[in-house]
């Protein structure tokens, strides 16, 4: 066979095969997508929604803090109610408080002290000696006095109602100036009173006026004491009244004070815990006897420990004893701390207890 017959069917079959490739590859899709199917737009999608997410977190924060103001508040509301019902189960002989409105109880107290029963707590009121006392005025060692009757109608003079009062009323008045000069030695001012007959030769009703005695406690004391004064006033005076000023000044010596037991700052801390109980004993008497008040001492007998052995009341006597059994139990239930040094036997505390009238808080 000759060489041009047989290149003849070896060009045709090498046409057919390019012929055959090409139809296949325009058939078959391509691997690789044009460039203009890659996808672009996501990028900015993704800024979109970013810019939709912060506004969320700023509206979660918002919803915690909302929540977190509506939730306290419940909270803090039930506090009070859960507490006065406990104080009753707790405390044994406590008197419920008196149902507003209704006076204003006001405690101060001492430091526990050393009982002694030769303390003195009065100054004489003179002494011969070669001092001078203040501003040029004779050496006058007790506090000043000073009782001024003035304005009185209903047909009583005056003058016979302030002579009176300075007798009735000065030694009373004395004692509730210096319960608070044995908290400043430094106090002093003047307390007014309205002062009208509750019965002729009898008691007087006073109601508090103006006071620059920066002690709330003297200032009702002073006013208590006065309703206690039974002063001439005319038999038959319809509507008198008058004005009263007892004017309290400092002595030229200080006002004794009881030597305090030791570490008595903290012991004060833990008895002045059980006020709340002691001025529900004492409103609750109010309702029997308003013009009860003044100073109750009580003397503690303990362990060193702390346990509580006894508790009394001291002289001078407070004036109403239901309240005053009142208190007693208070204290007997009382928790105190270990004792420290020489008051593990037996120390005194003082308490004031006076009513202001108005609305109890």
């Amino acid at each position: 066979m000759s060489s041009r017959s047989l290149a003849r069917p070896a060009s045709v079959f090498a046409v057919t095969a390019l012929v055959l490739t090409s139809a296949w590859s325009l058939a078959a899709p391509p691997s690789v997508p044009p460039a203009a199917e890659i996808p672009v737009a996501p990028l900015p999608r993704a800024k979109k929604v970013e810019k939709v997410e912060t506004p969320a977190r700023e509206a979660t924060t918002t919803t915690t803090v909302t929540t977190t103001t509506v939730t306290a508040p419940a909270i803090v509301a039930m506090a009070p109610v859960a507490e006065p019902k406990a104080a009753p189960e707790t405390r044994s002989g406590v008197v419920e408080a008196m149902p507003t409105p209704g006076p204003r109880v006001v405690l101060t107290d001492e430091p526990p002290f050393r009982p002694s029963k030769s303390v003195s707590r009065e100054l004489p009121e003179h002494r011969r000696s070669g001092k001078k006392g203040r501003h040029g005025r004779p050496y006058h060692p007790a506090p000043g006095i000073v009782v001024d009757v003035s304005d009185a109608t209903g047909g009583t003079r005056a003058s016979d109602l302030e002579r009176a009062a300075r007798n009735l009323g000065y030694w009373p008045f004395r004692h509730c100036y210096e319960g608070g000069l044995e908290r400043n030695q430094k106090l002093s001012g003047y307390v007014s009173l309205s002062i009208a007959p509750v019965a002729p030769q009898g008691p007087t009703s006073a109601e508090l006026g103006a006071s620059t005695i920066r002690d709330e406690s003297v200032s009702l004391c002073v006013a208590r004491e006065a309703q206690h004064l039974s002063l001439p006033w005319s038999a038959g005076a319809e509507g008198a009244h008058a004005a009263m000023k007892i004017v309290l000044s400092t002595g030229d010596e200080p006002v004794p004070v009881p030597r305090a037991v030791p570490h008595a700052d903290e012991l004060q801390q833990v008895l002045r815990a059980s006020w709340p109980a002691v001025q529900q004993c004492y409103a609750s008497g109010l309702a029997r006897h308003p013009d009860a008040g003044g100073r109750m001492e009580l003397r503690f007998r303990v362990k060193s420990s702390g346990e509580i052995l006894e508790v009394a009341e001291d002289e001078p006597r407070f004036g109403d004893v239901d309240v005053t059994r009142c208190v007693l139990g208070v204290y007997r239930a009382a928790k105190l701390p270990p004792m420290h040094g020489a008051h593990a036997g037996t120390f005194a505390y003082a308490m004031r207890l006076e009513a202001a009238a108005g609305v109890a808080p």
